[in-house]
């Protein structure tokens, strides 16, 4: 069967069996990929038995000729994985998308590891932001860059689904605090445009960052399997500098279903409004009342392997890992930023970050050893 992507033509995935790794295996399968797996936990009894191959171990996995390897893993199941195919790209180029966040909560020494692991590497490692892989992005960025000047006063972001519900079989898989787990989704997608907006990561936080947030605990119908409470609900606001970002993140029973992003800003001096949901099935992107529906009848997975496809074939992969893509700087700042949201969200009053530099810096030893009840 010939692919219908440019830029890959296999993809080998760890942890094929879990929610995010079906559904890449779904999109890769209808692209026409060559798909292996390697997952040991019992197959899915709905997954149908053809159109990928299946690995007998980690060690067949580690040794795949394959276009993109994706670790869809937990940062601890991930560790093993990602140091394999790293040192493996010692000598050989690989393309690897890991899932969010970069590390565990109670680890953040795990991401300049990363780093610098990377850095040793000829591997292009690209992570699971899908918004960032997504058509709409790209027509925001486009709109953001087409002018001689652009700015953003005010961006407003929100995920959340009803990740308490008894009678969803994916709420009893073990989630980590929802600043990690979900809130950082937001956060890339706002880092994201202002680093386009104002010429790069310090620029952003030239005037450093105060956060102010507030968050609940969640309550999963699996309680047994949780030793420590984690937070499932958080509100938050950020000032970056003339930006003001404001936030929902939303994992507690009944809330609905959404995505959703609202940018202000001006571009060229005239006033620009932005209106994005990125909920599968009901996508929708305005600009200025201008409707762009031609953009919004994509599957969210299958894009993310086309843009990877497409950056794999165009463009070098140095300007990859080092320019304003997903790579492993932009995650460790996304991480860096969840902390911050963390730590606000223990606080009583606002949490100030004065640079750049103090934001790689900021730990959060309570990450994993306490919750907000």
């Amino acid at each position: 069967m010939a692919t219908s992507i440019s830029g890959i033509n296999s993809i080998a995935i760890a942890g094929a069996w879990g929610y995010i790794g079906r559904k890449f295996l779904e999109a890769a399968r209808s692209l026409g990929l060559r798909c292996v797996v390697y997952d040991p936990g019992p197959a899915p009894e709905d997954l149908p038995a053809e159109g990928f191959q299946r690995l007998p171990d980690a060690e067949a996995f580690l040794g795949q000729r394959a276009d993109l390897f994706h670790l869809a893993l937990h940062p601890e199941d991930r560790r093993w994985a990602l140091q394999g195919l790293l040192a493996r790209s010692r000598t050989e180029p690989l393309w690897v998308l890991c899932e969010k966040p970069m590390a565990a909560p109670d680890r953040p020494e795990d991401c300049q590891q990363v780093i610098s692991a990377v850095g040793q590497s000829q591997a292009v490692v690209l992570y699971d932001f899908p918004e960032l892989y997504d058509p709409i992005t790209a027509k925001i960025a486009e709109v953001l860059a087409a002018g001689r000047s652009a700015s953003i006063e005010a961006i407003y972001v929100q995920r959340s689904k009803d990740r308490e519900d008894p009678g969803n079989p994916r709420n009893y898989k073990r989630m980590v605090h929802i600043q990690y787990q979900e809130s950082v989704h937001c956060l890339a997608f706002a880092l994201y445009l202002l680093a386009l907006a104002r010429g790069g990561y310090e620029t952003v936080f030239a005037d450093g960052l105060v956060v102010q947030a507030s968050a609940e605990a969640y309550r999963p119908p699996n309680a047994q399997d949780y030793p420590l409470s984690v937070d499932g609900k958080v509100e938050f606001a950020c000032q970056l500098g003339p930006t003001t970002i404001v936030g929902r993140t939303d994992f507690k029973r009944g809330s609905p279903e959404a995505k959703l992003r609202i940018v202000r800003g001006h571009a060229d001096g005239k006033p620009l409004h932005i209106e994005a949901d990125y909920q599968e099935g009901r996508k929708r992107l305005v600009i200025n009342g201008c409707y762009y529906p031609e953009l919004t009848q994509t599957n969210s997975y299958v894009e993310v392997l086309r843009t990877i496809g497409r950056w794999r074939s165009e463009l070098p992969a140095g300007k990859l890992m080092s320019g304003l893509y997903p790579n492993p700087t932009f995650a460790h700042i996304t991480y860096q930023l969840s902390t911050a949201l963390f730590l606000a969200s223990r606080s009583r009053g606002q949490l100030k970050v004065a640079s750049f530099d103090d934001l790689l810096a900021l730990r959060s030893h309570m990450a994993c050893t306490s919750s907000n009840r």
